[in-house]
């Protein structure tokens, strides 16, 4: 049976059952109306309307910035506006992507004027599948540039799999996640990188009214049982700051990304919300390395001073980016800063590897490795085994009797 028929069933079925408990008197027992009753919740005055048969809507307004912020290449590719940004979040009935997984609440706010708009639109029961994506269809097509946070993994492919299983067009024609903009800028900073804890300790904003994520698909099948809303407010509450949050940390990763090699030092100050700064907590290693690898030289300062602030990483980053650039003094002489101060056994092996294979100086090559050898570090046996083989290729060469280690 396909999905059309299966749905008609189940809306034929529900009216039947409607009409044979009509005339029964009111009270626990007393069956529902087409859809659960909710209408303090969703009443007018809280700026829901009626779009459809189990469809309902509401569209709100808040100052934002965002329409009057340049928006760095690095988010909005060249070609696109700002008014091509939609922002969008979904709320399901189940935490995986399978195709038993359904949309029940999505979130979408886009520019206009000088304000972010934002619509929400929610499915009161599953017959109303088809006319609830169809309301969805009509914002998404008015749009190019999709912004979400985990929404490449989880959003778009139920969104996908929700259309197709409804025989209808879908398309979201360029994507941009910031859950990987904010584990790249905060992966080493924050303890996890949850859009809980991003509005926390990034953003500054404090949920009063909110629900676990995992609770989520429980209220709404309690809904859809009882009748009653239960916290079902909550979870339309949740969605609407997920969408706003998503607009407010679009504008701190621009920022980031626009400053370049201008993002001022981590002491530099906090936020009024008393957080750090979110450009002055950025991994500005991880930072430079982008930088670098879209060929803006300006990665090259912020590596360098993360590494005089004594992030090795740094120093790993910039040292193989003059390697692969054949600046090899630059690169030499950060391996010996590393090795001789830090005792760093990553820039210990590329010296060794250095004045081996590219000086030819095989004296040189054992040095460092017995250097390495002597510092007793808790070297993992594959690692030893390397060093041991290097050794005995060099000694090799050097024509010394090679002794068993």
């Amino acid at each position: 049976m396909s999905l059309e028929k299966r749905l008609r069933y189940l809306e034929r079925a529900w009216q039947q059952r409607l009409e044979q408990q009509q005339g029964q008197p009111e009270g626990r027992d007393a069956r529902r109306d087409t859809v659960p009753r909710s209408e303090h919740l969703f009443a007018p005055q809280q700026g829901w309307e009626q779009v459809g048969r189990y469809t309902l809507r509401r569209q709100l307004q808040f100052p934002s910035s965002l329409a009057k912020t340049g928006i760095s290449e690095f988010l909005l590719p060249s070609g696109y506006t700002s008014e091509d940004l939609l922002f969008f979040d979904t709320e399901t009935t189940g935490l995986s992507g399978g195709a038993g997984n359904s949309i029940f609440l999505m979130g979408m706010a886009w520019i206009e004027g000088d304000g972010l708009n934002v619509e929400q639109v929610f499915l009161q029961d599953f017959p109303g599948e088809v006319e609830f994506l169809s309301r969805l269809a009509e914002r998404l097509n008015r749009h190019r540039v999709f912004v979400s946070y985990n929404g490449r993994a989880f959003d778009a492919h139920v969104l996908r799999t929700r259309f197709v299983l409804n025989r209808m067009s879908f398309d979201l024609e360029h994507q941009t996640d910031l859950l990987y903009w904010s584990r790249r800028l905060w992966r080493r900073v924050l303890p996890d990188c949850s859009l809980a804890t991003i509005e926390r300790e990034i953003l500054g904003i404090r949920r009063e009214l909110d629900v676990a994520g995992f609770e989520v698909p429980g209220i709404y099948l309690e809904y859809l049982r009882s009748g009653s809303p239960g916290r079902l407010d909550a979870v339309l509450e949740h969605n609407l700051q997920d969408v706003r949050t998503l607009a407010e940390l679009l504008i701190v990763v621009n920022s980031i990304l626009s400053a370049g090699n201008t993002i001022p030092a981590a002491e530099a100050g906090a936020t009024e919300a008393g957080a750090a700064a979110p450009s002055h907590r950025a991994d500005r290693t991880a930072l430079g390395s982008f930088f670098l690898s879209r060929d803006e030289r300006w990665g090259i300062d912020l590596l360098k001073e993360s590494f005089s602030a004594g992030d090795d990483g740094a120093g790993r980053a910039l040292s193989l980016y003059y390697k692969r650039a054949g600046a090899w003094e630059e690169a030499v002489d950060l391996w010996k800063r590393m090795a001789l101060k830090r005792r760093s056994l990553f820039a210990a092996v590329e010296l060794a590897k250095y004045f081996e294979h590219r000086e030819r100086n095989a004296a040189l090559a054992l040095e460092w490795v017995q250097t390495i050898l002597s510092w007793r570090l808790p070297l993992d046996r594959r690692i030893r085994v390397e060093l041991n083989h290097r050794r005995r290729r060099l000694m090799k060469k050097l024509g010394r009797r090679v002794s068993k280690s």
